[in-house]
């Protein structure tokens, strides 16, 4: 699974002292979102661990039956699996079957690295291995069936990246392994063991592993907008066990993350280990840091192919959100970012989606080649059909939608960027960062 870049980090700070949840502002929000098509999914909010907000969008299939989505649809939660696993994994040091440095070698002798591997370098994406998803070229390589043991030997074959524990680098090979290490100590499957360690713990009922593509119950497929909703090819679940593949619900999401916070699933001695984030560190052993303006949280993100989710805790407000999307118009970080500054009471301006018209000329100004000193690659700006588009060296091209003259948006993967066709320049920005761009003069 992808490692998205968390919340854009600012300077202001934040009133948090206690107070209502906005939820008349995130219901204008979201019917802004439903009624422009910017996404499908559902959402939920909690406050000091109590559900205070839900809401969902769009479908959960889109036939000519279609099904709506309710609080009862399940989504593939991606990478924020990685959390139930090392969830598990500490349950086992706990109860002596395993230690932070029990070597890889003692289950998987053969992987490179094997005998200076432990488990905590697992845990913390610092082992080293390469990334059996995404270090494999091609897509479809993750969306056809594979037998475990060819996971497993693509791990093998393939060199590390770099000394274990020298560094962090985002591997979904380190939870393979943790999911495989959970079934040889356990002698359950790993769905068996989800369902008897934490589903069925703190009473999860919309929470199930093991699950292939589009057979679970109330399972959401996933769409690309392309005019229409658009079904898109995912992943093929049962190669990321352990990895990303979860059925779940945002409500359920909640529940797990307060149960696993508040000392239901694992001591507070594990936790700290869990969210403990090194200076300068994203990565804890299972957690991710979440920045939003002052305030640091802790959660996970999580993408497929087509879905796209994010669950986060900010202690210092005691509010926490959950969300899945099976259909993206609008970027997951974006739409996080909303969600929280409504409920931190924050002034935020619903957006209105609105297309401004602009002349042939006004178009034409914006095209060109635009390089980056600093960066790999250039962008191409061309016109198709009255519209601008865009393509990144390498990438797909995506349309660019006007907001004013010379402002425009890609709201599916929320970027933006703004042409100063006087100086033969633009600025491109996404996830709060920018970068000055310089059109190429034959």
């Amino acid at each position: 699974m992808r490692s998205i870049a968390t919340l854009l980090l600012c300077l202001l700070i934040l009133n948090t002292r206690a107070q209502q949840i906005n939820t008349a502002k995130l219901d204008s929000f979201f019917n802004a979102l439903g009624v422009n098509q910017k996404a499908m999914g559902s959402f939920a909010v909690s406050k000091n661990g109590k559900l205070v907000y839900q809401r969902s969008l769009g479908f959960r299939t889109v036939k000519r039956d279609t099904l709506r989505a309710d609080s009862l649809t399940c989504y593939r939660i991606g990478s924020i699996t990685k959390v139930f696993t090392a969830t598990m994994i500490f349950q086992l040091i706990e109860e002596g079957k395993l230690s932070p440095d029990t070597k890889l070698a003692v289950f998987y002798p053969k992987l490179p690295n094997a005998p200076e591997i432990n488990i905590a370098q697992l845990l913390s994406h610092s082992s080293g291995l390469m990334d059996y998803v995404n270090d494999v070229s091609g897509k479809s390589w993750i969306t056809r069936a594979h037998a475990q043991s060819e996971l497993l030997d693509t791990i093998v074959k393939r060199a590390p990246h770099f000394i274990p524990g020298s560094k962090q680098q985002y591997c979904n090979s380190g939870y393979l392994l943790l999911a495989g290490i959970i079934e040889k100590i356990t002698g359950k499957s790993y769905s068996k063991a989800l369902e008897s360690r934490i589903s069925k713990r703190i009473g999860l009922k919309q929470t199930q592993s093991g699950i292939i593509n589009n057979t679970g119950a109330a399972e959401a497929s996933s769409y690309g907008m392309r005019n229409q909703w658009t079904q898109i090819t995912d992943i093929y679940f049962p190669n990321v066990i352990g990895v990303g593949d979860i059925l779940s619900t945002p409500a359920d999401m909640l529940k797990f993350l307060n149960a696993l916070s508040s000392g239901k699933l694992v001591s507070e001695k594990s936790f700290a280990k869990m969210s403990n984030f090194n200076q300068g560190d994203l990565f804890g052993m299972g957690l991710i840091k979440v920045p939003f303006y002052n305030q640091i949280g802790f959660g996970h993100n999580g993408a497929t192919y087509g879905t796209f989710s994010m669950l986060c805790n900010f202690p210092s407000s005691g509010i926490s959100v959950a969300l899945s999307l099976n259909g993206q118009g609008y970027s997951l970080n974006e739409i996080t970012i909303a969600m929280l500054s409504i409920c931190n009471d924050m002034s935020f301006e619903i957006p209105t989606f609105k297309d401004v018209e602009l002349s042939p000329e006004q178009l034409k100004a914006c095209l060109g080649i635009y390089s980056n000193k600093t960066l790999p690659f250039k962008i191409t700006i061309t016109e198709n059909g009255g519209k601008l588009q865009a393509q990144a060296t390498g990438q797909s091209h995506f349309p660019l939608q006007p907001t004013s003259a010379n402002t425009f948006r890609f709201d599916a993967a929320g970027i933006k960027i703004v042409f100063s066709p006087e100086l033969s320049q633009m600025t491109f920005s996404q996830g709060g960062k920018s970068f000055l761009f310089n059109k190429d003069i034959n």
